[in-house]
C-alpha cells in the first residue's frame, strides 16, 4: 500500500516540519492521514475554521465523494495539471485506473503550491532553462502527438497546477526573458513566477485582458502581486509573481475551498461566507474591508468565475494566517452566466441593494462603503485607456467595457 510522508517545507534554510503519513484506507477507497506524534503535541493551525483531532486518523469527506482529506485537496494536480499527468502515463502506456490522489500527490512531490511536500517524490532532475517558444509551440500537442518526454518536461514545470489554461512556474530574470526551472537554487535577480497562456476555447485578447485587469485592480486599491505580458513567437503570456515563494522561503496556501472541506462547489457560497472567513481568521476590519473591495471589484468588472479556489489564505512558519492577494481575475462569464459565489443570495445581478446588504453584515458603515465602491468605480473607468495600453483587441475591448457599465446599473 503506498503511503506519503507529509511535511511543511517553509524553506529558508528552516528544517521541514513533518506532519504526518498519508496512505489508503482500503475499505472506504480513500485516503486518510496519521498526524506526526511531535507535530500532533504541538501543532501549528493548520486548520483555522474547522477543528482538528490530532490524536485521531483524518479522513476524507466521504459525504461529498471527496478521495483526500480537504487539507491536502489544494496540491492536487486538476485541470491543466491533471491533463498531463494522464496524457503523459498514455504515452507511457499506464492505465488512468492505477494513477490515484496519492500517485498525483507524489508525482507534485516537494514542489507543488506552498509548503505542503509529499515524498517518495517522483519528479525528476531540474531541467535548466525554458524556452517560451518552445511551450507555445507544444500546448495544441498535449491532446495528441506530444512525447512522453515532452510531456513529463510540461508536467514537472506545471508545478502541480489548477485551473483549465496552459500554465507553468518557473524563475524569472530581471532581463524579463530568461525563464529556468522553478526549483533551481535561488540566486540575485531571479524571482518565482507563474506564467499561462490562453485555451483554444478562450478568445484572442484574454492575457492582455487579465493583465489590465490587475492594473485596474491596484489603481482600485486591491493587493495583488504584479502582473505583466510576457512575449511567445506569437502570442502574449500572462505572468504573476508568485506570493507563496517570497524572497528564499515558503509559504503554506490553503483556499477557501480547502478550508472549509467542500471541494469545487458553485454557487453554495456567498461573498457573506468570505466576510465571516476573515473575521473568523482575525484579519480585522482591514481584510473584511479586503473582502468587500474585492467583491465590488469582481461584480463591476464581471468576473464571475469568482470560485472558492479563487479566494485564499496564507500561513507563515510561526503559524500566522493572512489573506493572500487577489488573482485569477478576470472578464468571464461564469456558470450559467451567474457568480460562482453569491452576492447576500444574488448570483445573476448583484447591484448596490446585494452589496449594501454584504456591506451592512460586514459591519462597513455607509460612508466607508461608499468610499470604497467610488473607488473601484474610479479605477474601472480607466478601463478603455488601460486596455488600449495592454493591447487588448479592439473588440475585446468594447465588449468588456460594455459590461462594466451594465453591471454599474444594476440595482
Amino acid at each position: 500500500m503506498m503511503r506519503l510522508n507529509v511535511q511543511l517545507d517553509f524553506g529558508a534554510g528552516a528544517d521541514p516540519v513533518p506532519l504526518g503519513q498519508l496512505g489508503r484506507d482500503g475499505a472506504s477507497r480513500t485516503a486518510v492521514f496519521e498526524w506526526n506524534k511531535d507535530f500532533a503535541a504541538r501543532p501549528l493551525n493548520l486548520s483555522p475554521l474547522r477543528g482538528l483531532s490530532y490524536d485521531r486518523l483524518l479522513p476524507a469527506n466521504k459525504a461529498r465523494g471527496a478521495t483526500l482529506p480537504g487539507l491536502f485537496e489544494d496540491s492536487l494536480p486538476d485541470g491543466w495539471g491533471r491533463l498531463l499527468l494522464d496524457r503523459e502515463m498514455e504515452a507511457r502506456g499506464i492505465s488512468r485506473a492505477e494513477i490515484g490522489d496519492l500517485e498525483r500527490l507524489a508525482y507534485v512531490g516537494r514542489h507543488g503550491a506552498g509548503a505542503l511536500t509529499y515524498q517518495p517524490d517522483t519528479g525528476r532532475e531540474p531541467i535548466g532553462a525554458i524556452d517560451l517558444a518552445w511551450f507555445e509551440e507544444i500546448i495544441p500537442q498535449v491532446g495528441a502527438g506530444a512525447s512522453a518526454e515532452d510531456l513529463s518536461r510540461l508536467r514537472v514545470i506545471s508545478g502541480g497546477s489548477q485551473g483549465a489554461r496552459p500554465k507553468f512556474v518557473a524563475q524569472l530574470y530581471q532581463d524579463m526573458h530568461s525563464l529556468r526551472d522553478h526549483r533551481a537554487e535561488r540566486s540575485a535577480g531571479w524571482r518565482h513566477v507563474l506564467i499561462k497562456g490562453r485555451a483554444s476555447s478562450d478568445p484572442h485578447g484574454v492575457v492582455e485582458a487579465e493583465v489590465a485587469y490587475g492594473q485596474l485592480m491596484q489603481g482600485a486599491g486591491i493587493a495583488t502581486s504584479p502582473m505583466f505580458a510576457l512575449t511567445g513567437a506569437t502570442e502574449a503570456f500572462f505572468a504573476t509573481v508568485r506570493f507563496d515563494r517570497p524572497g528564499q522561503g515558503r509559504l503554506h496556501m490553503a483556499t477557501v475551498a480547502g478550508m472549509l472541506d467542500i471541494g469545487m462547489v458553485h454557487g453554495a457560497v456567498d461573498y457573506v461566507d468570505l466576510i465571516k472567513i476573515a473575521r473568523a481568521i482575525g484579519g480585522g476590519m482591514t481584510e473584511v474591508e479586503e473582502v468587500f473591495r474585492r467583491m465590488v471589484f469582481n461584480i463591476r468588472a464581471f468576473n464571475r468565475d469568482d470560485h472558492v479556489r479563487n479566494h485564499a489564505y496564507l500561513m507563515d512558519a510561526a503559524g500566522c494566517w493572512s489573506l493572500a492577494p487577489a488573482y485569477d481575475v478576470s472578464f468571464s462569464d461564469g456558470p450559467g452566466g451567474e457568480h460562482s459565489l453569491a452576492v447576500a443570495g444574488e448570483g445573476r445581478r448583484p447591484g448596490i441593494k446585494a452589496i449594501s446588504e454584504v456591506a451592512r453584515i460586514a459591519g462597513i458603515k455607509l460612508t466607508r462603503r461608499n468610499a470604497i465602491i467610488e473607488a473601484v468605480d474610479g479605477a474601472l473607468d480607466q478601463w478603455d485607456e488601460v486596455a488600449r495600453g495592454c493591447g487588448v483587441p479592439d473588440r475585446l475591448r468594447v465588449q468588456i467595457g460594455r459590461e462594466i457599465q451594465t453591471a454599474r446599473g444594476w440595482a
